[in-house]
């Protein structure tokens, strides 16, 4: 084990809040006491799989070694590659078969079938996006290797729930039997996580609604990067309306309930050649940044047969790995916040033979869907579905049938997905391969940043990016007229990329690529920079970096824009002591969003209320201001369509003061009123003494178990048993980035840096990892959260560590 504990300020310096025991042990006492030892058994001791010995399989060609170390990762080695990825599905089964249930229950619209009607308004919106429809299309589609590793996949999912003494404990809790796992299963999953980076639907509808309550001109300038060009009109003078507030608010508690809410963009990545490397050799470095839960959504795995070896963070449901390293190249990924989804205006009319939509003047049929979901409860409820060539008319199932008629274009459901580059990287040799390989790739567009053994570093955008005719990208368009349709993709060899690049540094975190004569539009979604402007900074502040320099730089606490703000306020002159103490403290900063800190705590609390007083008075009104704030939770201030984007152009702002644009008010004046209003605030939630403000505690971390999402006394029993919170200190700006949406005073974290990589090219047994939870989806499992306080500390491991338990699978 490697120790890269991180240097005053790092996320540590806490300990886990919530009971020290196991998990084990606090729901055995809990079910002692009410006298049910059997009933524990059979819960939780039962569904733990077998992890030493023998076990005989059928669909095995030769026997596989699988070995667990003692944080449970997974090394697994076999003769031919659908033997690997046979045992890869049966140890992702073994220890997260809930997870993965779960996951194609909500991608299939099924989520109703065990939550009652709680599910409905998943299972509405999936139904419609038909993922799961799109998934059985792509079937007949699939590659002859495409098709061999997912095959092999699903027959190991099902021979380890064959093999199980007892379904997972929320099986047995929600009295359900887990099923055959099939091929479309892995290609759902995926779809579902394309789902989460992708955000451009919903921005759509904020943008379309913000320019219709307060102009284009407002609009661009609380915007920096809109418009792409004029202000879309449906009508001559009509924008676009049609209750974006309402969609928007549906799609987020949608994303909220099945653990992909939109805030998952952030993600850091870097590497440095062996010019600015201690070894000589390039070092590579991943963090992405997901919504937290328990358990978190990455499983560590080594894989390893004659022709090939991987070793990284794979994600439950398909195989292969999705960052790592081989003995010859690493690459890790960054959300590209790439611009995948259009939403179309579309004029439909009921026509002799069904429904019809107008396209170049012409009446095209609407396809219909019919589906049923079953309920748990009461009568099953049928769903109709309408869909033209762009796509679902998501308007219907959003409870906004009143409005427009959307229809959604996403190149998640327009392309189908390749599925064996997890596996296939692991005999490649240089980047130029991995590069290739990534040709025919889809969804998600990503940052991937690569190094290889050869002394090679490079960047690639990876995806299918839209060229869209007409431009204006970024609001609803009109769907019968033709001038907005997608003319294919953004060539491969066009998408941005760079290799070896003079100063041997690459940096990417969600920041902008390209310069603006790059001749196609990526994305208007850019972050603000800052987590990437930070680790430049740090690289720069050596000449060679060492895998531990990586560590501490992913732990970094420092806020940029928390200093911006803390020299802006020490310039006013509050009237009253308690802000002449707060300003004081901001003085003394050292502009860390540590655990401890209650410098930063005030300066977050402030940097929330200022925004909503901006967005008050750009808007002019109150009411309306507030129901855009209630209404989105997707970030920081959802006034806009890129929240923490928004920071930068907030404190921008600030220093053009213009008067006009806040209703004539002093800026000066609006940022004191926000302070003593963010000290109300504290004050009210913890107290008089700012000995209670510390960061650690306004803000924390919580990783959510699904069955513990709830207000039903059984939903909190399940949250206390199986959910965690940690007093972690970052922000969204933050390269140690914690974010959280402070929506009604809450500011607890909700996604973080979920999997760390450290790469060394020069000398691959050295490599490091560690992610958030722990190996384990079973609660009486020693690795259900044993990673946590390393996690929290910024412990990481290497790879190829002994191994503590071994189990032979044999052939039948």
């Amino acid at each position: 084990m490697t120790v890269g504990r991180g240097a005053d300020g790092s996320c540590q310096n806490r300990p886990l809040v919530g009971p020290r025991r196991p998990p084990s042990a606090a729901v055995a006492g809990a079910l002692a006491a009410a006298g049910s030892a059997g009933l524990w058994y059979q819960l939780f001791r039962r569904p733990l799989p077998q992890t030493s010995g023998h076990v005989r399989l059928r669909g095995l060609e030769d026997t596989v070694t699988l070995e667990r170390d003692v944080r449970g990762a997974v090394r697994i080695e076999a003769r031919t590659t659908p033997d690997l990825c046979f045992a890869q599905g049966f140890a992702q089964a073994q220890d997260r078969l809930w997870q993965l249930d779960f996951y194609r229950r909500v991608g299939a619209g099924r989520v109703s079938e065990f939550a009652g009607e709680d599910g409905l308004q998943v299972d509405r919106l999936m139904r419609t996006l038909g993922l799961r429809r799109s998934a059985d299309q792509e079937i007949g589609l699939l590659s002859a290797r495409d098709r061999e590793v997912l095959t092999a996949y699903a027959a190991g999912v099902n021979a380890a729930i064959e093999e199980a003494q007892a379904p997972p404990l929320e099986h047995q809790l929600l009295r359900l039997n887990p099923e055959p796992w099939t091929l479309q299963d892995s290609l759902v999953v995926r779809k579902i996580i394309a789902l989460g980076f992708s955000t451009n639907m919903e921005t759509e509808l904020f943008r379309a609604e913000l320019v219709a309550k307060i102009g284009a001109e407002k609009t661009a300038r609380l915007e920096p990067q809109y418009p792409h060009g004029s202000p879309l009109v449906m009508d001559p003078g009509v924008a676009w309306s049609g209750g974006g507030l309402d969609l928007a608010e549906q799609i987020a508690q949608v994303r909220e309930a099945i653990g992909w809410s939109p805030q998952p963009a952030g993600s850091n990545n870097w590497a440095v050649s062996g010019e600015r490397s201690a070894t000589g050799l390039p070092l590579l470095a991943g963090d992405p940044h997901i919504t937290t839960s328990m358990p978190d959504s990455w499983y560590t795995i080594e894989l390893a047969t004659p022709e090939l070896e991987l070793r990284g963070g794979s994600m439950p449901g398909f195989p292969g790995i999705v960052i790592g390293h081989t003995r010859h190249i690493a690459w890790s990924f960054t959300n590209v916040m790439a611009d995948v989804q259009d939403l179309f205006v579309e004029r439909i009319r009921e026509g002799a033979a069904g429904p019809e939509y107008e396209f170049e003047g012409e009446w095209r049929p609407v396809t219909v869907h019919h589906e049923e979901i079953a309920i748990r409860g009461r009568a099953p409820e049928p769903l109709e579905v309408r869909e033209t060539h762009h796509g679902p008319v998501v308007t219907d199932v959003l409870a906004a049938k009143t409005a427009q008629p959307l229809a959604l274009a996403w190149t998640a459901i327009k392309e189908p997905l390749v599925n064996s580059t997890g596996i296939d990287a692991g005999a490649f040799r240089t980047g130029d391969e991995l590069v290739e390989a990534f040709r025919d790739y889809g969804v998600p567009a990503m940052n991937m940043i690569w190094a290889d053994d050869s002394g090679n570093i490079g960047y690639k955008l990876v995806g299918k990016i839209p060229i869209r005719r007409g431009g204006c990208p970024d609001l609803p368009k009109p769907g019968w007229t033709g001038e907005y349709e997608w003319d294919g993709y953004v060539p491969y060899d066009e998408l941005p990329e760079m290799v070896n690049p003079p100063g041997g540094v690459l940096v990417t975190a969600n920041n902008r690529i390209a310069p603006d004569d790059y001749p196609h539009h990526i994305t208007s979604e850019y972050l603000d920079g800052y987590r990437a402007a930070r680790i430049e900074e740090l690289l720069a502040g050596r000449d060679k970096h060492s895998l531990d320099d990586f560590a501490r730089i992913q732990l970094d606490l420092h806020s940029i824009p928390g200093e911006q703000t803390a020299h802006r306020l020490a310039r006013l002159r509050p009237s009253t002591q308690r802000e002449v103490r707060a300003i004081e403290r901001l003085k003394s900063w050292d502009h860390k969003l540590s655990p401890d800190t209650i410098a930063g705590t005030i300066y977050a609390v402030f940097t929330a209320h200022f925004a909503r007083a901006v967005s008050e008075a750009v808007i002019g009104d109150p009411d309306y201001a507030e129901r855009w704030r209630s209404r989105s939770q997707l970030g920081f201030t959802p006034i806009v369509s890129s929240p923490w984007r928004f920071q930068a152009r907030l404190i921008e702002l600030w220093d053009e003061a213009d008067p006009e644009l806040i209703g004539g008010r002093s800026w000066d004046d609006l940022a004191l009123d926000s302070l003593s209003a963010a000290l109300d605030e504290l004050e009210e939630r913890h107290g008089p003494d700012p000995s209670g403000w510390t960061w650690g505690r306004v803000h924390g971390l919580a990783f959510t178990h699904p069955l513990g999402e709830g207000t039903s006394r059984l939903s909190k029993l399940l949250d206390r048993l199986l959910s965690r919170r940690l007093p972690a200190g970052g922000g969204q700006e933050t390269v140690c980035q914690v974010g959280f949406v402070p929506h009604a005073g809450d500011y607890t974290g909700r996604w973080a840096p979920s999997y760390r990589l450290l790469a060394d090219l020069g000398n691959p047994e050295r490599s490091r990892w560690q992610h958030m939870t722990g190996q384990s989806g079973q609660p009486s499992s020693p690795h259900y959260d044993d990673l946590l306080e390393d996690w929290h500390a910024g412990v990481s491991y290497e790879f190829g560590q002994p191994a503590a338990h071994t189990l032979h699978l044999d052939p039948t």
